[in-house]
């Protein structure tokens, strides 16, 4: 009988990177196939939980921004809340702003964009301490601001979530008038008051190039649609 040393074919590196791969490939979302594979990973996390050690594999699969994932993520929890049993840090707050930076006005689905307002406004309800642990920039504050649809109440969608997170932003100034941070405050009373002010537009306050709005249906990759596997005859 031939003994075969496994061992000596594949070493325990290689075959973690295999695994890595795997992962790192149906994670992109890139195809329906993948979409699945994410789908399914998604509810695995969700039926383990969020918490303190694996947030990063969370963000990893809302970066893609696929719907599916993120509402298999979710699940029957609170968008808004989903983050509520992980402190705030410096990671998770930069990975929110890349998000939004990255993506258009209506090119984000509704509840990824409600857990970001979620962690965000978590760390800049007192701002003092939100800007020690990140400092906004005014480029931050596009990418959120940008995100403001007139169109709606401002109690509609998310509209509401970043209303209130520029409040709290704008309520945090200094004696020096020459603080960066009475700038960011200024800013951020510029764009809650291109929103209220139906005389004023956005892109008075904000860049016109980013306030170009998507269909994020249009690029939204969908699970296939199957059904039960047929008996053979």
């Amino acid at each position: 009988m031939i003994n075969l040393q496994w061992t000596n074919i594949w070493s325990e590196e290689e075959l973690y990177d295999l695994l890595i791969n795997a992962v790192t490939r149906f994670m992109k979302c890139d195809s329906q196939h993948s979409v699945e594979a994410a789908v399914e990973f998604a509810k695995y996390l969700n039926m383990k939980k969020l918490d303190s050690d694996n947030y990063p594999i969370f963000l990893e699969l809302l970066k893609e921004e696929n719907g599916n994932v993120t509402d298999a993520l979710i699940g029957e929890d609170n968008a808004f809340e989903f983050f509520k049993n992980v402190q705030p840090n410096y990671y998770i707050i930069d990975f929110c702003f890349k998000v939004l930076y990255k993506y258009s006005p209506g090119g984000v689905h509704d509840k990824t964009l409600e857990l970001i307002f979620g962690v965000l406004y978590t760390n800049y309800h007192r701002a003092r301490e939100g800007f020690a642990l990140y400092p906004i920039s005014i480029e931050n504050l596009n990418s959120l601001g940008k995100f403001l649809d007139k169109s709606k109440k401002q109690s509609e969608g998310v509209n509401r979530f970043i209303l209130d997170i520029l409040s709290d932003i704008a309520e945090h100034t200094t004696q020096d008038e020459n603080d960066e941070v009475n700038k960011i405050s200024a800013h951020a009373i510029a764009i809650r008051n291109a929103f209220y002010d139906r005389r004023l537009e956005m892109s008075g306050v904000m860049p016109e190039e980013i306030l170009e709005r998507k269909n994020y249906m249009e690029t939204l990759i969908n699970t296939r649609k199957t059904g039960p596997f047929a008996e053979k005859t």
